[in-house]
């Protein structure tokens, strides 16, 4: 994952981790302003990836915005799940309903990109918790992670050199804020367990 799309997509996942654990432990604020304020992630993020990351990110926010929708409209039950579902992030994002089956189309053209910048995000967005028409079917969503991890593998071994920003892997080392982000999404990418572990401890406090 090059650095840019590390940058705008680590604070985006741990926004919709945050949001889901207030959620589930009913100590969200207003569901207007949570919304607001996540909606905020997802236009810095877009911002950060202008460019040639632009289809990365246009894709990996499709996946985050599933994501987030599925845990706030069928997995957690909360005051403001109804509300989300008439709100639903997708819908104000894409002009969409369709996440159950258009996460999995997109998952297969973000795995025909060559940085796997999307790849990556879908993946994470699984971890999280998004089953779309696997739902019913867990061990072709088993399956799924599986085949996708492995395309995470292949792509890191092709390095890209990161436009911009603080030294990745095989340069200087990375320091506070940056090194934490990183260590846990690379625990994301090489297992999932870190995340794994963290939102179900989240989930279940």
């Amino acid at each position: 994952m090059t650095q840019d799309f590390q940058s705008a997509a680590i604070p985006v996942i741990l926004a919709i981790i945050g949001l889901a654990k207030r959620a589930a432990s009913g100590e969200t604020g207003p569901v207007e302003a949570e919304r607001a304020a996540l909606r905020v992630s997802f236009e810095k993020a877009a911002a950060i990836c202008r460019g040639p990351a632009a289809e990365d990110w246009r894709l990996a926010s499709y996946a985050l915005a599933s994501a987030v929708d599925e845990l706030l409209i069928v997995d957690i039950t909360w005051s403001g799940q109804a509300w989300w579902e008439n709100h639903a992030m997708e819908v104000e994002l894409f002009g969409t309903r369709k996440r159950a089956t258009e996460f999995f189309t997109l998952s297969e053209k973000a795995a025909s990109l060559p940085r796997g910048n999307a790849l990556q995000v879908f993946v994470a967005a699984v971890v999280m918790g998004f089953q779309g028409t696997h739902r019913e079917r867990p061990d072709a969503l088993e399956a799924w992670l599986r085949t996708h991890k492995q395309g995470i593998k292949l792509s890191l071994d092709r390095p890209v050199t990161p436009s911009s920003g603080p030294e990745v892997a095989g340069g200087g080392p990375l320091t506070g804020r940056i090194l934490l982000l990183w260590s846990l999404f690379s625990s994301l990418l090489l297992g999932a367990f870190f995340i794994v572990t963290a939102w179900s401890v989240f989930y279940l406090l």
